[in-house]
């Protein structure tokens, strides 16, 4: 084939493609696409403008609603500041030990059968309760506001952190404060100034003839309850059946005036009083006879009575 034809048909062939082409142009509809595209450009021209405007209006709208917000904030702050702090009380059952958090995140125990009132809310320079029995406290350190705890017919001991042990049942006749760390005052003991504790003592007041003492203890006798234990260390048999009587809900009598000569040296942790009286027996001459509770008339039950007798020499 001559190279004049063969450039003959490469011509014929490109004119072809170039046919096909205008053909397929021919075929599109340029005024409808340009419609298309001329209105997504005013959907987002429309868009970026509706954003603009809320923006705008967001901004000078912040201000007053800021302004409202916190009006309404200080409003609530003085409601609240303004209004009636409810009490709580609360009482650990016989034989339970209660562990309170209040409001300021100080932390107390409660004793078998004590009670312990306190504002919802601490308001003002003072952060005070009322104890009725046996409570231990751990006070979080504020030294703005001062820590008070009231006794009935006694003294108010005060801190602003501290960790002390109070011992005010109504049927003792002796209110004692231990301070197991820190510092605190004691008011209303003596007249003039308050008493101040150091860790490691403890003030016993009177409530007969409201008089003081001060003498050094064994913390860890005195503060072992808030663990659930029963520490003697040569107790006299008074203060032992007291706190078995509040620890286990019973009645106990003491048959014999020898018996109140008695000191005992112990530590109780899970045992049931029949165990601790089993251990009695061992140690002393003494029986204890359990008298189960009775239903009287009114259909109430009776407590258990613990009757502890003299063993009689052969």
């Amino acid at each position: 084939m001559m190279e004049t034809d063969f450039k003959q048909i490469k011509d014929m062939q490109r004119i072809d493609e170039l046919t096909n082409t205008l053909s397929l142009q021919r075929k599109i509809d340029l005024d409808r696409r340009w419609k298309s595209v001329h209105g997504e450009i005013i959907r987002k021209r429309r868009r970026r403008r509706v954003l603009l405007f809320l923006r705008n209006a967001a901004a000078i709208l912040f201000i007053p609603l800021l302004v409202a917000g916190g009006l309404y904030v200080r409003f609530l702050e003085n409601k609240t500041a303004h209004a009636p702090v409810e009490q709580i009380t609360v009482t650990a059952a016989h034989g339970q030990i209660s562990k309170i958090v209040l409001p300021d995140l100080s932390e107390v125990w409660l004793n078998s059968g004590s009670s312990l009132a306190y504002p919802q809310r601490f308001t003002g320079d003072r952060r005070t309760v009322r104890i009725t029995g046996e409570a231990y406290f751990s006070v979080k350190a504020d030294p703005k506001r001062r820590f008070d705890v009231q006794t009935d017919e006694g003294p108010t001991v005060s801190a602003f952190g501290t960790e002390f042990n109070i011992n005010a049942y109504p049927a003792d006749s002796v209110i004692k404060v231990t301070l197991a760390k820190g510092l605190v005052e004691v008011a209303n003991a003596r007249p003039g100034n308050p008493v101040t504790l150091r860790p490691g003592e403890q003030l016993a007041f009177s409530k007969t003839d409201r008089t003081v003492a001060c003498t050094d203890v064994n913390l860890y006798v005195e503060t072992a309850w808030r663990e659930g234990k029963l520490v003697f260390r040569r107790t006299g048999m008074t203060e032992i059946i007291k706190q078995l009587s509040r620890r286990f809900n019973v009645d106990i009598e003491l048959k014999g005036n020898d018996l109140y000569k008695y000191e005992y040296s112990a530590t109780f942790t899970v045992e049931s009083i029949q165990e601790i009286l089993s251990l009695l027996e061992k140690s002393a001459p003494v029986r204890c006879t359990i008298i189960e509770p009775e239903q009287n008339r009114d259909f109430a039950y009776s407590k258990r009575t613990v009757i502890i007798r003299q063993k009689k020499n052969n």
